[in-house]
């Protein structure tokens, strides 16, 4: 498809869109990057480069609908630009930290996320009327403070996030609510486990299955054999929850551990195709699932000469 084409006959359907809706609309380019954003209302800059590169991929018939999800998600851009990212005041108010993983962990727009074992990425999201508007790149640009100002404030409001279910799940006890910024807790463990007097010396074993829970147990050093594999046979159990409730829903199905020096590591690894069924199917036999879990721990050498395994 003709670039040009995609220009002046397709994105027109997009802008006067906008303008509909109340907002003014200029076009940009980003010469040294070679890409193309709109300027709505004066104040809030949105790439569309990603969809100008669908459309010109695409054959005239489907541009509109590929334009019709941005109309909304724009105006909504805008508002969240205006009210919030421009005022300071309320950006502290409402930005919180939340987990992604997979493909959203690694997407070129979250370059500030923070790194986390098993392929997780600490992002910063706003706890507005859009659940989980999680920020990018050009977003934080707008803001006037550092990144690390935007995590310090993010990370203090998911501490002060409520936890309102309390229970045990087989060895591990369950912290959870509504709330999708509830995992992210673990992302300051410390204050975690003061704030739910977690008494943990040797290390704390955590598993985050979805965004809404966190599951704990305190290392026993004394019987860390028998505990281990205890923990990877319960662990599958929130998983297969999970799915059943929305697949796309799970966050993680390894277990961590948190040292009393503050790092973080998988002690399993979840990968090996043959762990399918342990983690969809409630009614494997025994054997089987021995098996399984044989296959699912994987600590690392420091965390076995830490606990003198073998």
């Amino acid at each position: 498809m003709d670039p040009e084409y995609v220009f002046n006959k397709s994105l027109p359907y997009l802008t006067g869109k906008l303008e509909d809706a109340g907002l003014t609309v200029q076009i940009g380019f980003n010469r040294t990057e070679g890409t193309i954003f709109l300027l709505l209302n004066d104040s809030v800059k949105c790439s569309i480069h990603a969809l100008m590169t669908n459309l010109i991929s695409a054959e005239p018939d489907a541009h509109r609908d590929l334009m019709d999800p941005w109309v909304p998600y724009l105006i909504e851009r805008t508002r969240i630009g205006e009210t919030i990212l421009n005022n300071p005041d309320e950006l502290r108010r409402l930005i919180r930290t939340l987990f992604c993983a997979g493909d959203a962990a690694a997407h070129p727009h979250l370059s500030y996320a923070r790194k986390f074992p098993d392929g997780l990425a600490l992002t910063l999201s706003l706890d507005c009327e859009t659940p989980q508007f999680r920020l990018i790149d050009e977003q934080l640009a707008q803001c006037s403070m550092s990144v690390d100002e935007l995590f310090d404030y993010a990370q203090m409001n998911t501490d002060n996030v409520p936890i309102e279910h309390i229970g045990q799940y087989g060895p591990f006890t369950c912290l959870s609510a509504q709330s999708a910024f509830v995992t992210a807790k673990v992302a300051n463990m410390r204050e975690l486990m003061s704030r739910f007097l977690i008494d943990a010396p040797h290390g704390l074993f955590f598993m985050v299955p979805a965004n809404h829970m966190i599951c704990y147990a305190p290392a026993d050093p004394a019987n860390i054999s028998e505990q281990l594999a205890t923990l990877a046979d319960f662990s599958r159990l929130p998983v297969i929850a999970t799915i059943m409730q929305d697949p796309d829903a799970v966050l993680s199905r390894n277990i961590f551990y948190y040292s009393p020096e503050g790092t973080y590591e998988t002690i399993t690894q979840d990968d090996d195709p043959a762990l399918e069924e342990f983690f969809t199917n409630p009614h494997i036999d025994a054997e089987t699932r021995r098996t399984c879990i044989e296959q699912y721990l994987s600590p690392s050498p420091a965390f076995r000469a830490r606990f003198a395994l073998p």
